[in-house]
């Protein structure tokens, strides 16, 4: 590499921030390389999208049940990338798929009832009063001991004012596994998050830069366990609803209790395995007639920037959504 080349290089590296994020189904391994300037309100630009196909019977139920087939598609969904330095530096998010995740949402005055009494080590840190209390919330949900769960959590305001701490935990060999089987590859992990949150990221992305600030719409994740979807307004996420569900008879009444009652959605966005929709009797079209507004789904076609390497059948393909959403949280951080 030329000096100027090495140099142009390093500038793109101050400069613009890039990541990457890994999702690793079922199906395929997928790779979304997304860049954005270091600056406030800078436009996202998708850099680079790539899938290599997993023989059936390597990943189920998000165990990595073939290692060596998974370390060797990881390698190859990277060969492709540029050797220049901007991309060698990448920040990269893996996937966890919603089987191997369990959320949950408390409110906080509720764990604050719940919470042990701090040892006079712990001082005036404010994690260390909620932080056993939250451990003890996601082992009840889980059913596995906390010293085998890997847990994450924040504190949010709900749109009556009220605070609920959310979490999200699952069985830390999962988080082991991807952590290893990243490293065989060469690849080291800057985070693990939950596949349907990265795609509800991805798909918010959308709405932020398609609809207005006041717009109410649907987004609506759709996996091998099912439906995961959500209301999301201007003040954030209203409601969610999964399916299968004991309270649901059907996927289209699911959508329906999530829209609610009163003023239709705005538009409906939808990511992953769209064929289920079809499956169950609600395509996009239909979903569109039902609800009276737009229903798309997710593309990654209008941020690849004029990327003509591309292959069109990844920038309007919905199941990078969630690859989409690993590499957004990296690049906006």
């Amino acid at each position: 590499m030329s000096k100027e080349n090495a140099l142009r290089s390093t500038m793109l590296t101050v400069t613009r921030r890039y990541a990457a994020g890994l999702d690793v189904s079922e199906d395929a391994v997928r790779l979304a390389v997304v860049s954005r300037r270091l600056r406030a309100n800078a436009t996202v630009c998708v850099e680079h999208l790539e899938s290599v196909a997993l023989p059936s019977g390597a990943v189920i139920d998000g165990e990595f049940v073939d290692r060596p087939v998974v370390v060797s598609a990881l390698r190859e969904v990277f060969a492709h990338l540029p050797p220049s330095g901007a991309w060698r530096a990448l920040r990269c998010a893996m996937a966890l798929p919603a089987t191997a995740t369990v959320t949950t949402q408390v409110s906080l005055a509720r764990l604050m009832d719940m919470r042990e009494p701090l040892p006079p080590a712990a001082g005036h840190d404010p994690r260390g009063v909620l932080e056993p209390a939250v451990l003890a919330e996601a082992e009840r949900a889980t059913g596995i001991e906390r010293a085998a769960l890997a847990v994450d959590w924040c504190v949010q305001t709900d749109e009556n004012g009220d605070a609920r701490v959310a979490i999200a935990a699952t069985a830390r060999r999962h988080v082991e596994a991807r952590v290893e089987t990243a490293a065989e590859a060469g690849i080291a992990l800057s985070a693990i998050d939950g596949e349907p949150a990265a795609a509800l990221r991805a798909m918010r992305h959308c709405g932020s830069v398609e609809l207005d600030e006041d717009a109410r719409y649907l987004v609506c994740w759709l996996a091998s366990s099912g439906l995961h979807g959500w209301l999301v307004g201007s003040r954030g996420v209203e409601r969610e609803v999964r399916y299968p569900a004991p309270e649901y008879g059907s996927l289209a009444d699911a959508l329906h209790d999530l829209a609610g009652r009163h003023s239709p959605p705005d538009c409906v966005y939808a990511g992953g395995q769209l064929e289920l929709l079809a499956h169950a009797g609600v395509p996009l079209p239909v979903l569109g007639k039902t609800f009276g507004c737009p229903a798309l789904p997710f593309e990654s076609a209008p941020y690849c920037n004029g990327a003509a390497e591309i292959a069109a059948a990844h920038r309007h393909s919905p199941r990078f959504a969630a690859a989409f959403g690993l590499a957004l949280r990296e690049v906006m951080q």
